[in-house]
């Protein structure tokens, strides 16, 4: 079975601003290169991969995709554009040029204005990404979930990608807000979700009883075709490696029957972000090819 993971990064301080990445991102403020995840991925069975941005900096895009050059396996880019400026269309328009571009991303989480989702200029730039078909993916705090419904809601056009599964609190040991939110995200049928970067939520030591809740509960709200599989490497590595996160979210995943785990690990994405099968194949192909010298590779994350 294919599985697309549709959520990673790489990142290199020496050449783009990273405004989150400071000292206290510990061994992940350093350039993290994708050839460090070669080896696992090819373990893991990952075949092909979405970017998503991980800069405000907009020297990034084009540094990704001459990078990707290099990985042909990652055939989707969610690329950052500044949603507020006026000229966030022929922007837009310019990164069509590459076929790769998919989507957009904000770091909304990090975003010292809690409510910059609800802006009247940001609201234009979502206009300007449902005009185009291209989609928005969302990084929110659990306390940004009721303002995603209500934006969301005036853009039924706009395909919308939760991240995270809307980050829920899980070491709080309370889902009840969260899940409240998430099923009035769910209600609306332009939003998908990835099921990713929740291990990093949970507590030091704690249990993964309420990271099956919260699994279970995307699972019930969404359904298997509208969500989709994220690594979200190597940010997730502070708290297991790229094989352990996948085994440990498979572990919690709910029954599926086998057109529900094509969605879940491939289909949902190659959807929404419009990836070919040709790339996959290609991917696949590169695989193969590099597969005597995996051994060789050093991992650092």
């Amino acid at each position: 079975m294919q599985i697309v993971d549709s959520h990673l990064h790489f990142w290199n301080p020496g050449k783009i601003d990273y405004f989150w990445l400071n000292e206290g991102a510990g061994t992940l403020n350093r350039h993290v290169g994708l050839e460090e995840l070669e080896a696992e991925r090819q373990a893991a069975g990952v075949t092909c991969g979405v970017f998503v941005q991980a800069s405000h900096d907009p020297r990034e895009m084009d540094w990704v995709l001459t990078e990707l050059n290099r990985f042909p396996w990652v055939s989707g880019v969610v690329a950052w554009l500044d949603l507020q400026t006026p000229d966030v269309e022929m922007q837009a328009r310019q990164a069509l040029n590459d076929v790769r571009f998919k989507g957009v991303r904000h770091l909304t989480h990090d975003i010292p204005d809690a409510a910059w989702l609800g802006r009247e200029d940001v609201g234009a730039g979502l206009e300007v990404l449902e005009g185009l078909g291209l989609s928005l993916d969302l990084v929110l705090r659990p306390e940004q979930l009721a303002l995603a419904v209500e934006v969301v809601g005036r853009h039924p056009g706009l395909t919308i990608i939760l991240d995270h599964l809307g980050n829920p609190p899980l070491a709080s040991g309370d889902l009840r807000g969260w899940t409240a939110d998430l099923k009035a995200l769910a209600a609306l049928p332009n939003v998908c979700a990835k099921v990713s970067g929740l291990l990093t939520r949970l507590a030091p030591g704690q249990d993964h009883a309420l990271l099956q809740e919260a699994v279970r509960t995307a699972f019930d709200t969404f359904g298997a075709h509208r969500l989709m599989y994220g690594g979200d490497w190597p940010v997730a590595t502070r708290a297991a490696g790229y094989r352990e996160t996948l085994d440990t979210l498979r572990s919690v995943l709910p029954a599926m029957t086998p057109d529900e785990e094509q969605a879940f690990w491939a289909g949902t994405a190659g959807r929404v972000y419009r990836l070919s099968q040709r790339a996959a194949q290609s991917s696949a192909t590169q695989s193969a090819a590099t597969q005597s010298q995996a051994g060789q590779l050093e991992v650092h994350a």
